[in-house]
């Protein structure tokens, strides 16, 4: 049942997400992700102080070396939708980041059971659909390269992010935010611009910081006390909460199947959840 963290991920991080995006519509990207994960660290820094998490130092470390790893995913997939068009740099991404940990699971001897797999499986599919558009455009090679490389950099977090102690519980996602809000800010002092939007994005900025610290947090818990592929499955259909979001509020049209991709996500983590 520690999938329902993967769960619980998947809606924070996917709200944190649409929150982030109507921030960046109104400062650099790097300014909306500095606020998300500077906002992130006190969510984290408040959860360790309030739950008795114990200060582990190696655990602190993998938490740090995360944070760098989603440094270079997230900068992979800004560059790649440089290159080219979501329908190019979404699907490789994100199919990526739900298999590879999967197989991993598989290698390190922790088989899922036939349902799991099957749910995992599905909400492969699911993410497909959603994030497909067939419009392609841009430079597809590098678009694909960046994609990939996003893809398995977010795999490679969760991998390492799954040695955490559960001793150590909300630490790891404390220096994790720390190292990431470092480099971001660095990012926009180079760019010559302010670290932080200013007040027409701080709000949403701190929003998506609030939403997408409770999915991070969930996450980490589930992956402290459950297998890494159910709940890596289940967080990483954050992008169906996203798109959602988006249609909801944004007013974005979905296609058919996209509507099917969200469907295929309920059923996903149906089976990865009760399997």
């Amino acid at each position: 049942m520690s999938a329902i963290y993967g769960v619980a991920a998947a809606l924070g991080v996917g709200v944190g997400d649409h929150f982030t995006r109507n921030s960046s519509d109104r400062a650099t990207i790097s300014q909306s992700l500095g606020a998300f994960l500077f906002g992130g660290f006190f969510l984290a820094l408040t959860a360790a102080a309030v739950a008795g998490s114990e200060w582990r130092t190696v655990d602190l470390l993998i938490g740090a070396a995360s944070g760098f790893i989603g440094v270079a995913a997230l900068g992979a997939l800004y560059l790649g939708y440089q290159s080219a068009n979501v329908a190019v740099v979404g699907p490789p991404a994100a199919v990526l980041s739900v298999a590879l940990p999967t197989v991993f699971s598989l290698l390190w001897g922790n088989a899922p059971s036939s349902a799991v797999l099957g749910g995992i499986a599905l909400g492969v599919l699911s993410v497909l659909l959603i994030t497909f558009d067939p419009n392609f455009t841009g430079d597809l090679k590098k678009g694909v390269l960046f994609s990939a490389l996003s893809g398995v950099s977010y795999a490679a977090l969760f991998v390492v992010l799954d040695l955490a102690s559960p001793e150590s519980g909300h630490w790891p996602m404390v220096s994790q935010r720390l190292v990431g809000f470092v480099v971001f800010a660095f990012l926009s002092k180079r760019a010559t611009v302010s670290i932080f939007p200013d007040r027409r994005a701080i709000g949403l900025a701190s929003l998506g910081a609030f939403w997408g610290g409770l999915g991070a947090l969930s996450f980490l818990y589930g992956l402290q006390h459950g297998d890494l592929a159910p709940v890596a499955a289940a967080g990483t259909q954050y992008a169906a909460v996203t798109v959602a979001c988006g249609w909801l509020f944004r007013g974005e049209t979905l296609r058919l199947w996209q509507w099917l991709g969200l469907l295929g996500t309920m059923g996903s983590l149906t089976l990865i959840v009760f399997g």
